[in-house]
């Protein structure tokens, strides 16, 4: 029997579904007593339907068999505890040597929790991780509730009846509906926690202050001021009252309950304040204060004590470190946040990590006229991350585009199955803070980030289809112009305007940015020219010439915006005498035929405040230069173009025996602990484990030695030093190509061998010359926060001079396998350019896919370097490979479900 691997050994926080806030870990031999009294509460009925007995003796020698069998590492079990009380357990045993056995038993007043999935989902990841391939529960029929649980869990289920028996089985692969069955009940419960927080029917204010400018003051004079319709309780043991309410001493003094509380006092403090709300039954905690975890090492620690009191009392804690939130909803009208900026009632669900950023935000969004749904300041992330309010965004009815400002990533791989699943739905624009390592180091010192390269994020978001933004000006004019007006139903622009100069300037903005500029219909030029007599262009640019008139202009508008072949109308208006910009925006607002179809508009030279045009149901934003609109536009038919394309599937793939390589991998970081470059040999058996052949080479030390291996291989050949350490070897003398006799393969040695100051008799590698084909490259690396990193691109020694590759995170589709092979620049060499042969496509996608399974499922590769790859009309061959290994910190596992953890608890 396998064994099954102890895994994960932290102990998680997770939401359960009522909002109560439970614990899950393994079973530890100290939970006998519990575990028994778990059994012991259950009711008859809960203990037959468990045990297929009433018996009090089978529930008390099944406790001593499991915790002897997780000890022998023959079982595995988790518990849920909640306020220090064990509520389920779920435990898994061996069968044989791919099958295991899951049971679950829930306490009768936790029933509908979902804990009973909860364990389900850290079992099954980690039976996988033993090399389990199959589940099996074997349930009473009469046991609807657990049969019912395990069909909804989004596992593949058969199902076998024995009489009064149910046998279900399942296997463990974790395919796309599993996961987005995992993310969408983690999503529902933790929508449903944020929702009392955004949606108080009463607030305290802790910390509040007499003083105009404090924070404390501020917060309770917008509370008031946004008509919040709830009583508005001021803290402060120091006055009676403030702002016209009656102050308290203490939350505890407050005669009614508390739904949330804002904490606006000096960071020692707080965790007094934090336990205070737990004694009150405070159902959630917006921190202002700052001195936590983007301070110091003392700062974190105190952060993490407010986190654990928050958790003990099943509170959600925004911030701390942050300006706090507010709900434009016409039920909430709540403002808790200490900026000088009301915030504008819309669609757009806003959250930053930055409290100033936040500050910016709000007051730009307004001059534009965005309006919010709510906005969130997260700052330190203690608790409530852009994960969580990308949950919430997802499923609020009031939300239509979700705008986000990170600086870092706690659970990327989470973050971007969570914004796949939303990006369908919603548009997500993202700007990120700290792509520069100067704009790192400054985001570790203000909020506690722990941010990534550009490349990593370039290929999250273009996975996921969230829109990036790439200054906080663009993720503004994008959000406006998702939130004012309908997506584009395609590439196809055009450009209206009274003026050429201008118009010749928007025409090339939009061609730097990729973006198609309409071939209008004769119909419309000639309409056009109907309508403005002269006009100085009536083909896309259209130029009207300045001395068009509004009636002109609203009539050469119209023609193009009724053109089927345009999908983006930009107006540009040169502002001349007789034609305003008043009387230009006079003229897009009576336009019926812009109503339903994207519209832009530019004034130029215009204020940057300046609010956008009603146009029917919608609104047109006003830029003040064509470039700002091809700088918005360009990504949002990015977006447009990424719901249009297919989503695809993770595969199952032949030929893949994972256990195989992780214990291969075992092995060697137990001979190297600090880790290693495998060797040639290895690294041939490790990609060998995922159907992954590297042309055959030879080792021989000596030059006869070399001249038999090339001798059985066939001419010609090819030499390489074996030096796994040696990345470059042709840099230094360390490869010889076209060998095609004996005397020459003696003579290279003999050459290398001279060169090898170090060893008298180098090791060489043997290998038969691989001639034709499209040389390709492609790797992966770790990176410490999003995980594998796959690179493709053209390959051979001009790889870097030529930079021509894209990034992907693992694990890639199907789809994205295909999609990753086009995306290259010089893509069309492996699609027959000039009368080629075609590459075999298929045969590369499939290598790709393997090679993202292969870094998925082993977090110790640190580096893979296939160079060249050769893709030929019929198959690829992998020439060169190189693995670096390491040992794997633990990564919390992008399925399961947690809360954020404690510093502690990493």
């Amino acid at each position: 029997m396998p064994t099954l691997t102890q895994w994960p050994t932290t102990e998680d926080d997770v939401l359960l579904r009522h909002g109560a806030i439970a614990s899950v870990r393994l079973v530890r031999e100290t939970d006998r007593d519990a575990l028994i009294e778990l059994h012991r509460s259950l009711s008859d009925q809960s203990r037959y339907l468990r045990f297929f007995s009433l018996g009090e003796h089978s529930a008390v020698d099944f406790v001593d068999r499991l915790i002897a069998g997780t000890a022998r590492q023959q079982a595995v079990a988790f518990v849920v505890s909640l306020h220090d009380r064990v509520v389920g357990l779920g435990n898994c045993t061996s069968i044989d040597d791919k099958t295991a056995e899951v049971a679950f038993a829930v306490a009768d007043d936790m029933h509908g929790q979902g804990i009973g999935t909860l364990l389900l989902e850290r079992l099954a990841e980690c039976a996988e991780r033993s090399g389990v391939t199959e589940l099996v529960a074997n349930v009473l029929a009469d046991n609807r509730a657990m049969i019912d649980v395990i069909k909804a869990s989004g596992f593949s289920t058969t199902t076998v009846r024995d009489y009064d028996t149910v046998e279900l089985r399942f296997p463990v692969y974790l395919t796309e509906q599993l996961l987005d069955a995992i993310a969408t009940r983690e999503g529902e419960t933790d929508a449903a926690s944020i929702r009392a927080l955004l949606a108080p029917a009463s607030v305290a204010v802790i910390g509040a202050s007499r003083k105009p400018g404090a924070p404390g003051h501020v917060v309770m004079q917008n509370l008031l001021d946004s008509g919040f319709p709830g009583p508005v309780h001021p803290v402060n043991p120091a006055a009676g009252e403030i702002l016209g309410r009656p102050a308290y001493a203490s939350i505890l003094d407050v005669p009614e309950t508390v739904d949330l509380a804002v904490v606006a006092v000096p960071a020692p403090a707080v965790p007094g304040v934090v336990q205070e709300c737990a004694t009150k039954r405070v159902k959630g905690i917006v921190i202002l204060s700052s001195g936590f975890a983007e301070t110091d090492p003392a700062g974190r620690a105190l952060q993490d004590d407010v986190l654990r009191a928050a958790r003990r009392g099943d509170m959600r804690v925004i911030g701390p470190n942050c300006l706090g939130i507010a709900n434009t909803d016409p039920e909430v009208r709540m403002d808790a946040t200490f900026a000088t900026t009301s915030v504008l009632p819309g669609c757009v669900g806003m959250m930053t990590q930055s409290g100033a950023v936040g500050i910016a935000a709000l007051r730009r969004a307004t001059e534009l006229g965005i309006g919010l749904s709510s906005f969130v300041s997260a700052g330190n992330k203690a608790d409530i991350s852009g994960n969580d309010m990308l949950m919430y965004y997802g499923s609020d009815e009031r939300t239509q585009v979700i705008a986000l400002y990170l600086e870092s990533f706690g659970n990327p791989r989470k973050f971007s199955r969570l914004a796949r699943m939303v990006s369908v739905r919603k548009p997500i624009v993202a700007l990120v803070g700290g792509a520069s390592k100067a704009g790192r180091r400054a985001a570790s010192g203000h909020t506690a980030a722990a941010v990534t390269s550009s490349f990593a994020v370039d290929a999250l978001f273009g996975q996921c289809g969230v829109v990036r933004a790439h200054s906080l000006e663009q993720f503004l004019h994008i959000t406006g112009v998702l939130s004012h007006q309908p997506l584009p139903q395609g590439r196809r622009v055009a450009i209206v305007g009274n003026g050429g100069g201008p118009g010749v300037l928007a025409a090339d903005a939009c061609a730097e940015a990729g973006i198609d500029l309409a071939e209008l219909d004769e119909g419309v030029t000639s309409a056009i020219r109907t309508a403005v007599p002269g006009v100085a262009s009536a083909s896309n640019p259209v130029d009207l010439g300045a001395g068009v008139t509004t009636e002109q202009f609203a009539e050469a508008l119209d023609a193009v915006a009724h053109d089927r072949g345009v999908h983006v109308v930009v107006a540009v208006h040169t502002p001349v005498a007789g034609f305003g910009d008043d009387d230009f925006a006079a003229v897009v607002r009576a336009s019926t035929a812009l109503a339903g179809k994207t519209t832009l508009a530019v004034m130029l030279g215009e204020r940057t405040g300046r609010e956008p045009i009603a146009c029917g149901d919608s609104m047109v934003p006003v830029f003040s230069f064509p470039e700002d609109v091809a700088q918005a536009l360009q990504p949002i038919l990015a977006y447009v173009d990424w719901r249009a394309a297919a989503r695809g599937d993770v595969p199952q793939l032949e030929h893949v025996r994972t256990q195989d390589a992780r214990d291969l991998v075992a092995a060697q970081l137990e001979a190297h602990p600090g880790g290693r470059r495998l060797d040639s040999d290895t690294t041939s058996e490790l990609l060998g484990h995922y159907g992954i052949s590297v042309v055959p080479a030879t080792s021989a030390a000596g030059a006869e030695a070399a001249v038999e291996a090339a001798s059985l291989a066939g001419f010609p050949v090819v030499l390489k030093l074996a030096d796994p350490d040696l990345v470059h070897k042709s840099d230094v003398g360390g490869v010889r190509l076209d060998l095609d006799t004996t005397d020459e393969v003696r003579s290279a040695y003999e050459d290398m061998a001279a060169a090898d100051t170090q060893r008298d008799a180098p090791l060489v590698l043997v290998q038969r010359q691989v001639k034709g084909g499209t040389e390709l490259i492609i790797g992966v690396s770790q990176d410490p926060i999003f995980g594998p990193l796959l690179m493709f691109g053209l390959g051979g020694t001009a790889t870097e001079l030529l930079a021509d590759r894209v990034f992907r995170l693992t694990p890639l589709t199907d789809a994205g396998a295909a999609e990753t092979v086009r995306s290259l620049r010089g893509s069309p060499l492996l699609f027959g350019y000039r009368g080629a042969a075609p590459a075999d496509v298929p045969a590369l996608e499939d290598l790709l896919l393997r090679l993202s399974r292969l870094a998925d499922e082993l977090p110790q590769i640190a580096e893979i370097d296939l160079n060249p790859v050769i893709a030929y009309e019929h198959g690829v061959a992998v020439v060169d490979a190189k693995i670096r290994i390491h040992p794997a910190p633990y990564l919390p596992s992008p399925v399961l479900r947690r809360l954020s953890p404690t510093m502690a608890a990493h």
